[in-house]
């Protein structure tokens, strides 16, 4: 049902009842969009021994064109940003077409933080309220409640793809060590992760990423310990992703900084570019056709128009009487 001033819809869109909007249909200004040269990447390693994976990832292009078109203030595109970082992290190695889905559905004031990347290293998520500012950090600004984790897959024999969720209780509130706890938990795979952003004088995003070692299976406890002491010294010595990446370092620094180990030569995988958002005046309609009819009717003697905003790219779409009402007309004469 349509709640008394939006409603949110799974697609990402959301259908405002409002007067004092912008009328046209765009998107944020383009010179605010400060973007930055070069391009974002996943680099995976593999210990000498064989028993620990590890990757490093670099989104800080994609996380700072996000945060610019959301106009996220710190507090949301820190949290935004290691929600990114992470489900990159934990998606890589997937099928093309299967994703890694995260929502952190909490109290506090970011009223939620959504993050979703697939095999293919496409990413794209939003903070439901990206103008809050609050010194209490991230874990404040998520609050209690719960992840929630979608995976889609791809079954054997299967022609679409399977959804599996699970559902956690948010333990730390931190983003990457509530992902990792799932991880962990729900899919028995021992590891750590991490993710950070850091921004300019200016308050723009100018580093994002995150690191994720895991151990495999046979592992001897000795391996396992050892792993442990180089985390612990990871912690104890502040070594960040950010600071690894601001001093012009690439992401095979950051595993050999993170981790300490000695690794195997892999392949580099070259991420695109964020995959903003697939929003369009199609997924508009659909979306109006979720709602009753008298629903709609009410938006429209109240407000003369419907316009409905992209959670993830901001594009703001006006529907005036006269367009949705040809629309249906199309709609039920194809009906018949």
């Amino acid at each position: 049902m349509l709640a008394a001033t939006t409603t949110a819809l799974r697609c990402g869109l959301r259908v405002q009842r409002t007067r004092a909007r912008r009328l046209a249909t765009r998107l944020p200004d383009a010179p605010n969009l400060r973007l930055l040269d070069g391009s974002d990447e996943l680099r995976r390693g593999l210990s000498a021994d064989g028993f620990v994976s590890a990757k490093a990832v670099d989104v800080t292009r994609a996380v700072r064109e996000i945060s610019e078109l959301q106009e996220c203030l710190p507090l949301a595109a820190t949290a935004l940003g290691r929600a990114i970082a992470s489900v990159v992290l934990i998606a890589d190695g997937l099928e093309a077409d299967e994703t890694f889905q995260v929502r952190f559905v909490g109290d506090g004031p970011l009223r939620g933080v959504f993050a979703v990347c697939n095999g293919a290293l496409e990413t794209r998520g939003y903070v439901g309220n990206p103008k809050v500012a609050l010194d209490g950090g991230v874990k404040s600004g998520v609050g209690a409640g719960q992840l929630q984790v979608v995976r889609l897959k791809n079954l054997p024999g299967e022609e679409e793809l399977s959804p599996y969720s699970s559902v956690v209780e948010i333990t730390s509130g931190e983003i990457a060590e509530d992902i990792n706890y799932y991880v962990a938990t729900s899919e028995q795979r021992e590891g750590a992760l991490s993710a950070g952003v850091s921004f300019s004088d200016l308050d723009a995003v100018d580093g994002c990423g995150g690191w994720r070692v895991e151990l495999l299976p046979g592992a001897p406890q000795a391996v396992a310990e050892h792993l442990l002491k180089n985390i612990q010294r990871v912690i104890d010595e502040k070594v960040t992703t950010t600071s690894v990446l601001k001093a012009g370092n690439t992401c095979e620094a950051v595993l050999r900084a993170s981790t300490g180990a000695v690794f195997c030569s892999l392949p580099t995988a070259r991420m695109m570019r964020a995959q903003i958002c697939d929003c369009g005046i199609d997924r508009v309609y659909r979306v109006l056709a979720l709602l009753p009819r008298d629903e709609i009717q009410d938006i429209l003697d109240q407000n003369d128009k419907i316009e409905a905003r992209c959670e993830f790219c901001s594009r703001l779409y006006s529907l005036g009487k006269d367009e949705i009402a040809a629309h249906f007309a199309r709609v039920d004469v194809e009906d018949e």
